[in-house]
């Protein structure tokens, strides 16, 4: 039996944030990794079927293993880098909206870049496009200055206190299980 209108109401937490665990299906920088916030297990699953069977673009969905905190799970989602993603993404938000009743307005994002101060934008194609790297290439640049300005302020023997470079770390994705 496949979902229906509104099924998915106050289950999901209208935040997606992008790129904080690793990819199961490729390497970090030819697949990009979305995450969800779901209220239970069930529709944890309903979400990751849906989403799975649903779009032709998605390479895998996944629901955590366990509870992240009470009651809750993640529904990972992992998509090729590429420019067409973020119109495929906001197109499936789009769809989400009839399941869940969120407005496609109401959802915000997060890019994963190391801190948990990273900040949170309003979802949309744009902030998609300005926030993460949407080609293999450009993921790889991205990494490769931050671990060139922490060489040079090794090298420089910049005095330092603990956490005051966190900005600049290399990011390290968290495995998912």
């Amino acid at each position: 039996m496949g979902l229906v209108a509104n099924d998915l109401q106050d289950r999901i937490t209208p935040n997606v944030d992008f790129d904080e665990f690793s990819a199961k299906v490729g390497t970090d920088d030819d697949i990009v990794v979305a995450s969800f916030k779901v209220l239970g297990q069930d529709a944890a699953v309903d979400l990751e079927n849906f989403l799975e069977k649903g779009y032709e673009w998605i390479i895998d969905a996944e629901t955590s293993p366990g509870e992240i905190e009470d009651g809750y799970y993640l529904v990972f989602v992992e998509a090729e880098r590429r420019t067409s993603y973020p119109n495929n993404f906001m197109s499936m938000i789009g769809d989400l909206e009839n399941l869940t009743s969120i407005d496609p307005t109401d959802w915000t994002m997060k890019y994963y870049q190391g801190s948990k101060r990273d900040p949170k934008y309003i979802l949309s194609v744009n902030n998609i496009e300005q926030q993460i790297p949407l080609s293999p290439r450009k993921y790889r640049a991205i990494k490769q200055s931050k671990d060139m300005l922490e060489g040079m302020l090794n090298v420089a023997r910049v005095p330092r206190k603990k956490g005051d470079i966190n900005e600049f770390t290399t990011v390290t994705r968290r495995p998912r299980s």
